[in-house]
């Protein structure tokens, strides 16, 4: 209570709740055979109390020229004053209240308890505010519980048990790590192709100033460096290169042709402008519907969009500014690093390169030029035979990831004690401190709206590059373990179950909850073997033990009690009723007025409650009757809860997942649910993360289909043609073939982070068609013949294609790799965009300018050299 204060009034903290521990109370514990023996009600004692423990001010008294305040100084000062507050009774006697209660100075009775390493203790959660910085919130708290700390009494101390900051610090320090690598990669490209040491300075400058740049925007809408953010930055650190590199290869590739570093930089830039723009604005484009999704995957992604395509905005300002002025001044035709060793080795690479260009490249696309209905039959085998791949990959919401903590939620008998759960869950604790990768293990019994024979576990473990086995398989170990515990319900899992939902959960419903509860069982008893389905619970428990108390009313009511008056005694005897506070210097404590522990714990003694009678008897102020001679008193078992969805009746059937994509086993379990015959009036519907996955999936290709249609209606403007951009997307379709490939071979699962890769793939793509595409068109419009300007188109673009592409796919290798803290949240994205980005270059290269000359035909009429019934005619000049 010290503590909590002091931390609520750091700034971002939300609030702070306590777990554990007890509270200083003054408990008046009344004896039902006392009251009975002198007829006194607990409501005349309550009134009595309230009575007697007041201060009020009366008003002022003025005395010459001064003005005295009176005030009754009422209160209690000791608990022996309470002891000796007197109660008249109805027969006129005077008693104190230590004659028909117990007076204790003492504590709270605990309703929850909180556990480190097995050693009692009191918890204090700390929950950052709406829009607050995890990090920044608990660096404060950190730094206020060391001033805390040093004024602590000797033998307390204060220990972190879970720190959520600390795995999101570490995952953004891995990000950071994946950028500079990424970048290092991406500007070897460069090198590597060029074999000139001042292209690649030149190059590689746009991957810092287009970052700090975009730092800019970051600070505009608010946002901060985090997860997305940075995602989104380490996502575009290959392709802020991308234009850089189309730009200065066309400078290098003019001045390969002998011209002066001005002219190739002025001539090369403007031949490459509206290419570099198309592709860069596809891209742009792709994320205005990703950042403006509604819903969850709208706020989770707005950021991450938005970044992205304001880095690459900048990037393109830097390639048509910033790269030709630079290559006009500093490029030469010949430089000292031509002379060295290394230059001539990578004079190697470079023709070796041009071999494969000349001698495979080419003759390739020539036949395929000339045998064009197969290499689109194999393109679209090769699509087709990829969405055979969609069963084997598998969905799920999130991808799962290794925060070095691993969470237990149980559930103890019904009508345990708060003692009995604390004792019985003691052999868990000494179980889970055993393994060597542990490092605590903090306990919460009853807190929240838990009962006390519900908790939770959170285990702490060590670093991931300090230990050999990963949270899923250490998950797995436990669970198998823990079913010898007897007595609890376990459920185990690597990530903690925000609001309740769980992976899989199905809502029976229904008007009847006897007949829910038998569809409820017929489901768990189908669905029990469904492989990766573990933890399988339902809502619908054993009746929790309960008294019930049956009143007669027509007696009560010949006695003048009503129900009411029965109720709420009760509840004052049992529960306790706080009448009143007891000051203590500048602390206040409650008053709480129940009766003896030994009646309060025994049901057999509630029936010699007194209850207080509204009848009037002359000569008498009230009388009391014992309950036991106006009700009946029964044990029974009565429900835990009762559920309802969407206003109906519900049991939840819920369960955690293990080996299998959550997606996969949800269809297994609707499928089994919906072979069950219902009576009309129930169903069975799957709702928590499956329904939120829906919603999400819709979303995202919803932002698919925008990101396509944008896609067009750019490259229709630039190109001023309806049918060009047709064959540049092409290329969209190619690039499904590797996606798909990549995430089936690496185990990633569609999620919502893969998919937004797949969005991002249908405006990277693109550019490498809008490159060759955009070549052949210049040519044609020279007066070149179809053909002749495709193969021509493609052995110029070729290194630029490949460079671009190599640059893409080395940029976001580290985080495909899956290296490090929050990788499997990274690496679906950066899996999907490698995949989709090799099979999109290769195929592109051979089929685009294939789908090229078909549309082409199509658009000019040449119906009969579409169908391949004759040789393709000989054109006229352009377009």
């Amino acid at each position: 209570d010290v503590i909590r204060p002091r931390l609520e009034s750091i700034s971002g903290v939300g609030a702070a709740t306590i777990v554990g521990g007890t509270k200083r109370e003054i408990q008046v514990r009344l004896d039902p055979e006392a009251l009975k023996a002198f007829d006194i009600t607990p409501v005349k004692v309550a009134m009595k109390l309230r009575a007697a423990n007041v201060e009020i001010p009366a008003g002022r008294v003025v005395d010459g020229s001064r003005e005295w305040i009176i005030r009754t100084m009422g209160r209690f000062t000791s608990v022996q004053q309470i002891r000796d507050v007197v109660i008249l009774t109805p027969h006129g006697r005077m008693v104190r209240l230590d004659e028909i209660a117990e007076v204790i100075d003492t504590e709270v009775e605990p309703t929850s308890a909180s556990r480190l390493n097995g050693v009692s203790s009191v918890g204090l959660g700390i929950r950052r505010q709406s829009g607050a910085n995890t990090v920044q919130v608990a660096d404060d708290v950190k730094l206020e519980l060391k001033e805390i700390e040093r004024e602590l009494p000797a033998g307390m101390e204060i220990t972190i048990a879970r720190d959520n900051s600390r795995f999101i610090r570490d995952s953004i320090h891995e990000v950071l790590v994946n950028m500079a690598w990424g970048g290092g990669l991406a500007i070897l490209v460069i090198f590597l192709f060029l074999a000139n040491v001042r292209t690649t300075i030149i190059g590689g400058l746009a991957i810092p100033i287009s970052i700090i740049a975009t730092f800019t925007l970051m600070r505009a809408l608010g946002f901060t460096i985090n997860m997305m953010t940075l995602l989104g930055l380490s996502l575009a650190v290959g392709l802020l290169i991308d234009d850089t590199i189309v730009v200065i290869e066309n400078i290098y590739r003019h001045m390969e042709m002998g011209k002066k570093p001005m002219q190739a930089a002025r001539e090369a830039t403007a031949e490459i402008g509206l290419a570099v723009s198309a592709t860069t604005f596809s891209i742009i484009v792709v994320f205005l519907p990703v950042a403006f999704m509604s819903g969850i995957v709208g706020q989770f992604f707005y950021s991450f969009g938005m970044t992205v395509a304001f880095a690459i905005a900048v990037s393109l300002f830097v390639a048509f500014t910033l790269t030709p002025m630079l290559s006009s001044r500093f490029l030469k035709q010949r430089t000292e690093f031509q002379k060295t060793t290394i230059y001539k080795r990578l004079r190697g690479w470079s023709n070796a390169f041009k071999h494969i260009e000349q001698n495979w490249y080419r003759p390739a696309l020539r036949w395929c030029l000339g045998h064009r209905f197969l290499t689109v039959a194999v393109a679209v085998m090769a699509f087709l035979g990829s969405l055979a791949l969609v069963p084997l990959i598998g969905t799920e919401f999130m991808p799962q990831t290794d925060e070095g903590m691993f969470y237990i939620s149980f559930e103890g008998l019904l009508g345990n004690r708060l003692q009995t759960t604390v004792e019985r869950i003691e052999p868990v604790e000494e179980l889970l401190l055993e393994y060597p990768e542990v490092v605590s293990v903090l306990t919460t019994i009853g807190s929240g709206a838990n009962p006390v024979n519900r908790g939770g576990i959170a285990v702490k473990m060590v670093d991931q590059s300090e230990r050999d086995l990963s949270a899923d398989s250490i998950v797995k170990i436990v669970r198998e373990r823990l079913k010898d515990v007897p007595g609890f319900f376990f459920t185990v899992s690597m990530e903690q179950e925000e609001g309740g939902w769980r992976p899989v959960e199905l809502s029976v419903r229904g008007h009847d909850l006897d007949q829910l509860g038998e569809y409820s069982e017929e489901i768990m008893n189908r669905i029990r073997h469904v492989p990766g389905l573990v933890d399988m619970e339902s809502s619908q428990e054993a009746g929790k033990p309960e008294i019930r108390i049956h009143l007669n009313r027509d007696l009560a009511s010949d006695l003048g009690v009503s129900v009411y008056d029965v109720a709420s005694v009760m509840r004052q005897f049992i529960d306790g009723d706080v009448v009143s506070r007891f000051k203590e210097g500048d602390k206040e404590y409650d008053i709480r007025l129940q009766i003896a522990e030994q009646f309060r714990h025994d049901p057999q003694s509630i029936g010699m409650l007194p209850i207080p009678s509204n009848k009037e008897i002359e000569g008498r102020d009230r009388f009391v009757v014992p309950l036991e001679q106006i009700a009946r008193i029964e044990k029974a078992a009565g429900p835990s809860e009762i559920r309802r969805y969407d206003r109906i009746r519900e049991v939840r059937i819920s369960g955690g997942i293990s080996d299998r994509p959550a997606g996969d086993i949800r269809a297994d379990v609707i499928a089994i649910a919906d072979s069950i015959s219902l009576m009309p009036g129930y169903s069975v519907t799957a709702v928590g993360e499956a329904e939120i996955m829906k919603r999400a999936f819709n979303e995202i290709f919803i932002a698919l289909a925008l990101a396509v249609i944008f896609i067009y209606l750019v490259l229709a403007s630039l190109y001023n043609s309806f049918v060009d951009p047709l064959s540049i997307m092409m290329s969209q379709p190619l690039a499904i073939v590797g996606a798909m490939i990549s995430l089936f071979l690496f185990g990633s699962a569609f999620s919502i982070i893969s998919l937004i890769g797949i969005v991002l793939l249908m405006g990277l793509v693109t550019k490498n068609a809008i490159l060759l595409v955009d070549f052949a068109r210049q040519r044609r419009t020279q007066g070149m013949e179809r053909n002749a300007s495709l193969l021509e188109a493609g052995p110029i673009r070729f290194r630029p294609i490949i460079m671009t592409a190599l640059s893409t796919v080395f940029g976001v290798l580290p985080l495909a790799l899956g290296i490090g803290p929050g990788a499997e949240f990274r690496a679906p994205i950066a899996r999907a965009v490698i995949g989709g980005m090799l099979s999109s270059t290769a195929l592109t290269l051979l089929v685009i300018p294939v789908v090229y000359t078909y549309l082409d035909d199509l658009a000019h009429g040449n119906f009969r050299a579409f169908f391949g019934l004759k040789p393709k005619r000989e054109e006229t000049p352009g377009v």
